[in-house]
């Protein structure tokens, strides 16, 4: 299934793409890491990134409980995962790049409401304080997690979301990119990213990710779990990924932050003790370029339009 940018007018469950005029639209897919779902890539980037193909074929970042009490990891969440079983963190990230990378094994396999928050006077990124939940009646202030936070997530709960993202493409070189994301965990962060490669097709080719339209790139959920946010990026986001291009984009991902922060222009604190999949990971990605490999798990609920609260369109 290649990403086919013709007038299709409607969205196609098959290509996951729009185009009319110069805005395009993208179906966002459920993931369970970088370019992961139920066991297998979501995409196959070699044909424009071969760099991008070999470094995300199959991180995951998330994985389903292992009750066993000598589990060394999460389990890979597959179809026939039971979807009532919870969310777990995993090694799985780190093990992919960094082989026999150390991470405190204590914190892997663990339901995502045991990872806690730094708090006032920490000292290093692993100091951590798990926090209690938003409290019914008055209390002793003390730090919390927001009322209505869903603290451990089931399989089936984290692939609910579903997401929409539109690029305006101008005569300029930039784009306008709108993201909508709903039926996603209530009250919680996320973060976009510009997944792609530089010189791609060329034998300088190299991989990047960086903040959609730059830092701060953050949204927050509100209580039925949806965000809309807005972008100015100073490229277009559907540049050909094509043989003299400086660059291109190759998929955009949607960042879960479990642990309710945020590391600035890097994802997670990877070189701080802090890897994806122990404290976030992707739950969702928009392929902008390469060839699908599947179907994606949800289609942008109605209204099929941006916002939360009533269509945005793009205002000509």
């Amino acid at each position: 299934m290649k990403l086919n940018k013709i007038a299709l007018g409607v969205f196609s469950a098959i290509t996951a793409v729009s185009v009319q005029a110069q805005v395009t639209s993208f179906t966002g897919y459920a993931a369970h890491g970088v370019n992961f779902y139920n066991g297998s890539r979501i995409g196959d980037y070699s044909s424009v990134s071969p760099t991008i193909g070999q470094l995300f074929q199959t991180p995951r970042e998330v994985g389903f409980l292992d009750p066993n009490p000598d589990a060394i990891d999460a389990g890979i969440i597959t179809p026939e995962t039971d979807r009532s079983t919870l969310i777990a963190t995993t090694s799985g990230f780190l093990d992919f790049f960094n082989p026999g990378g150390a991470i405190d094994q204590s914190l892997v396999n663990q339901p995502l409401g045991n990872i806690g928050n730094n708090f006032f006077g920490f000292g290093s990124v692993d100091d951590r304080v798990v926090l209690p939940s938003f409290p019914e009646g008055p209390a002793e202030p003390e730090p919390t997690r927001r009322e209505g936070l869903v603290e451990n997530p089931t399989v089936g709960q984290w692939e609910q979301i579903n997401g929409l993202l539109t690029v305006k493409s101008k005569d300029d070189g930039t784009s306008v990119v709108r993201i909508t994301i709903r039926d996603a965990f209530p009250d919680a962060v996320y973060t976009f990213w510009d997944a792609g490669a530089y010189s791609p097709l060329s034998s300088e080719e190299s991989g990047y990710v960086i903040p959609l339209g730059g830092v701060p790139n953050v949204a927050v959920t509100n209580s039925e779990g949806c965000a809309f946010k807005e972008f100015e990026v100073p490229y277009d986001l559907v540049r050909a990924c094509e043989t003299g291009a400086s660059s291109c984009t190759s998929f955009v991902a949607g960042f879960y932050h479990w642990d309710g922060q945020l590391y600035g222009a890097s994802p997670a604190a990877t070189f701080a003790n802090a890897p994806t999949g122990v404290y976030a990971g992707v739950q969702m990605i928009w392929p902008i370029a390469g060839d699908l490999l599947q179907e994606p798990a949800r289609q942008f609920t109605k209204p099929r339009v941006h916002g939360c609260f009533g269509p945005k369109p793009f205002l000509e």
